[in-house]
């Protein structure tokens, strides 16, 4: 054989061998790119394609992969958005059967669903599962909820909970609460679907009248289930150790079911503050109409200052921000001559002093008007003929000095800390795009109120301080920088890194209000863990505020319009009126009625402070794994903008929805407190 064949032979083998290479690489590069269809190596190769008018037949296989996966359930895909892709299965234990009553108890974060239903392999006979452990600190509200089915109708089911007679039980407290089902229809996907799920929780006995009963007993609706929502708070003056008690299902004197359940007293204290600000608003024209408006100040006073109480004992504050606020009066040249404080002073008064609950709120927005001050003595932003900013000088900006100058002289008067105030100067800014100097005017309001206050009142608005939609390009957004103390933009936007640069400046971070996949539902119609997993993702992220847009922002007070029956998607509600029950066919109560998202709430405050117990006896390792396993990715973490291009748009967020996992992870934390 001559040299030209042998080198012939040679490089047609090289040439083999390197294409075999070259198509395994190609195959496997295309493997990884149709499995991470949103990911940076997809994104450069297809944009280079483009960029040079290559590879024109790929794109149709890009979209066909892309819009394939969203309906895969590969175990990668598991791995990296935990259970998004699936039904969560069946979370609930220690389901009995007696006679045609079957129930079971179902985890915090379980939203039981109407016709849920547990296998029958996990249906024992009466009285076999095992007892209930009530595990938690001092100072600590577990809950948990006990959930009723029938084969039939079943009327005059009753419930109850109690320790053994043992004096020192008796720190123990129970709550009962029948949980009340909601119906909405919702646009989906372009179909009209119906959700139902459970969320008011109507207290068994009046907490507002010592000795008047609300529910006695239950009636059961064939196959659909009835949640009982049951709170356990050890005091603070309770003794470690364990205790036993018992759940009792009785009909007609006859025991459907009897659960002993132990009491675990952990020796340490929940710590009772935290740094991280917890705040709704609390608007006073929904309140005046959902609760029926009193012309009565006492009656209002006192029905207020039970809103104010329950959210925090829920862990969060709640107020309004300037409708309840103290008389300015002005002379005609702008100058104000003289403030009445008297109205404002004995609403708020208690709350602010701390008389109320015990210690002032965690946060509190001071009476100043979102929005009025940018309407302030002649000047407007509004109308057909806004206001040039040029004019926001000399009576404007100096009568908002002298609104700062009089809050913080009246708070240091009546003894009230400043540093849990902020000024809610302005809400959602891109929706005034409209106004050209809407930028500045911002900036010029909180710089005024900076100088009158003499840098004691700290404002915050519902933005970011980057630009994220193009129609803020050119507003000339970079003016508010150093005059916002607080950003708290909505959790589609909030991008984790780019929000760190502020914090490293020194201003504070909040997050607010958003849905799947940046954060859990915040209305009834989410499932799974909810406002749980916010203060999770507020750990995660190193935020310092969590703020939910409305409390109290219901729909009506009529038989045809009211939020217990006719009502919407309850977003911005967590209280429902006491005055509106009878629409239930359940007396009025003079107070609030708390909510499942509630109990979730506090849930995860309660989580929050484990989280630092723990980080502050040096597990800090540890704590970083959990959070990372429950909550892979929250918020806008990859940036991406517009917030549709998330790969998970219109799905569950990349966290875990399983409420047996937040369950035990929780028990995981606490046995390592104990330990420590």
């Amino acid at each position: 054989m001559n040299d030209s064949k042998k080198n012939f032979i040679k490089g047609l083998f090289a040439g083999i061998v390197l294409s075999l290479f070259m198509g395994v690489f190609m195959v496997g590069l295309g493997i990884f790119i149709l499995k991470h269809p949103h990911g940076r190596l997809a994104t450069i190769v297809f944009g280079k394609s483009n960029q040079f008018g290559l590879l024109t037949p790929v794109f149709s296989a890009k979209r066909l992969a892309v819009n394939t996966l969203k309906e895969l359930k590969t175990p990668e895909l598991k791995i990296r958005f935990p259970l998004a892709f699936q039904e969560v299965p069946f979370a609930g234990t220690r389901a009995e059967e007696s006679g045609s009553l079957v129930s079971w108890i179902a985890y915090t974060s379980d939203r039981v669903q109407i016709d849920q239903f547990p296998p029958p392999a996990k249906v024992k006979g009466k009285d076999l599962s095992r007892p209930i452990v009530l595990a938690g600190l001092k100072g600590e509200t577990l809950s948990f909820q006990l959930v009723l089915r029938s084969k039939r109708d079943l009327d005059d089911v009753h419930v109850s909970i109690s320790s053994d007679a043992d004096s020192q039980a008796s720190c123990i407290q129970f709550h009962r609460f029948k949980e009340i089902y909601l119906k909405v229809m919702l646009q989906t996907n372009g179909e009209l679907k119906k959700i139902i799920n459970p969320d008011p929780l109507v207290p068994f006995s009046d907490p507002y009248t010592p000795g008047r009963r609300l529910i006695k007993d239950m009636n059961l609706t064939e196959n659909l289930n009835q949640p009982v929502w049951i709170d356990v708070h050890y005091s603070k003056t309770c003794r470690s150790g364990d205790y036993s008690g018992k759940i009792l299902v009785v009909r007609k004197g006859k025991v459907l079911r009897s659960s002993k359940i132990i009491f675990h007293i952990l020796p340490q204290t929940l710590p009772s503050h935290l740094q991280l600000s917890r705040w709704m608003q609390l608007y006073i024209g929904r309140f005046n109409y959902g609760e029926g408006q009193s012309s009565n100040e006492a009656q209002f006073a006192n029905l207020i200052s039970r809103y104010y109480a329950l959210g925090n004992k829920y862990g969060f504050s709640t107020g309004d921000c300037g409708t309840l606020g103290p008389t300015f009066h002005w002379d005609s040249k702008g100058s104000l001559v003289s403030v009445d404080w008297s109205g404002y002073d004995y609403i708020e008064g208690p709350i602010l002093s701390g008389n109320l609950t015990g210690s002032p709120p965690n946060a509190w927005c001071f009476p100043l008007k979102t929005y009025s001050l940018g309407n302030f003595n002649g000047f407007s932003y509004q109308g057909r003929t806004p206001s040039d900013i040029n004019d926001w000088k000399g009576i404007p900006e100096k009568s908002v000095e002298a609104m700062a100058k009089s809050v913080v002289q009246h708070w240091k008067e009546k003894g009230w800390s400043l540093s849990k105030g902020f000024a809610y100067i302005w809400d959602e800014p891109d929706h005034q795009l409209y106004y050209p100097y809407i930028y500045d005017l911002i900036a010029n309001i909180s710089e005024a109120l900076h100088t009158g206050s003499e840098d004691q009142i700290k404002t915050m608005v519902t933005d970011t301080p980057y630009i994220w939609d193009r129609h803020q390009v050119g507003h000339h957004k970079h003016i508010m920088y150093n005059k916002i103390d607080i950003w708290s933009p909505g959790g589609a936007v909030y991008i984790p890194d780019k929000m760190q640069k502020y914090k490293d400046e020194g201003k504070k971070t909040w997050f607010y209000t958003a849905g799947p996949p940046f954060l859990g539902q915040s209305d009834m119609t989410g499932k799974g863990p909810g406002f749980r997993m916010w203060f999770w993702t507020a750990f995660k992220y190193k935020v310092n505020g969590v703020f939910y847009w409305a409390s109290d922002f219901w729909t009506g007070n009529t038989v045809m319009g009211n939020p217990y029956i006719k009502g919407g998607s309850e977003d911005g509600v967590v209280f429902y009126p006491g005055h509106q029950l009878h629409f239930l066919g359940i007396p009025d109560i003079d107070g609030p009625v708390p909510s499942v998202r509630m109990a979730q709430w506090r849930r995860g405050v309660e989580d929050y402070k484990y989280l630092l117990m723990l980080k502050n006896a040096g597990h800090g390792k540890y704590i970083d794994s959990i959070v990372s396993a429950l909550i892979p990715n929250a918020l806008n973490s990859g940036g991406y903008l517009p917030a549709w291009k998330h790969p998970l748009w219109g799905r569950e967020g990349d966290w875990n929805h399983d409420p047996k996992v937040w369950h035990t992870t929780r028990i995981e934390m606490l046995r390592k407190i104990e330990n420590h």
